[in-house]
């Protein structure tokens, strides 16, 4: 029997965490940035946004539009993944001047963690996932990841 080559697999994170639409907002200047939400009884900040607070059980979140530069807080490289996912990949938590701590990809060489340390300044990079050619162009998804600013 031949061998044949594995599915891809949808949303690895070697390609940037997957969004919904309500987690993107469009700039002034025309560029994709994430948008989180903050409660409006306790000023709780999240991301990505959700119908109730984390804090309080608040249910008057509104949308907060997320800045396109952040911190690195920390990071790590992924040596072992599911057999279709590419490796070595960078994983991190980034600081956004929201008061906001985002976990996503974090853009190096080749999935090398090279040149990065904590405190260093990233962007955030949104983009429109193109997704398998089955998908719904009703229901778009976009994928985010960070990179040094």
């Amino acid at each position: 029997m031949p061998a044949t080559a594995p599915a891809p697999v949808r949303n690895a994170p070697h390609i940037g965490r997957t969004l919904r639409p309500a987690d993107t907002t469009l700039a002034e200047d025309g560029e994709l940035r994430l948008a989180g939400a903050e409660c409006g009884d306790c000023g709780t900040r999240i991301f990505p946004a959700a119908p109730v607070c984390p804090s309080c059980n608040g249910e008057r979140m509104k949308t907060l539009p997320l800045g396109a530069i952040g911190t690195l807080y920390a990071y790590s490289t992924v040596h072992v993944a599911p057999p279709m996912w590419q490796v070595p990949y960078v994983i991190g938590y980034v600081d956004l001047p929201e008061g906001v701590r985002v976990f996503g990809k974090v853009a190096g060489s080749d999935g090398v963690a090279a040149g990065l340390a904590p405190d260093l300044k990233v962007r955030v990079h949104v983009e429109a996932d193109e997704g398998p050619a089955d998908a719904s162009p009703a229901a778009p998804t976009y994928r985010y990841w960070f990179a040094p600013a």
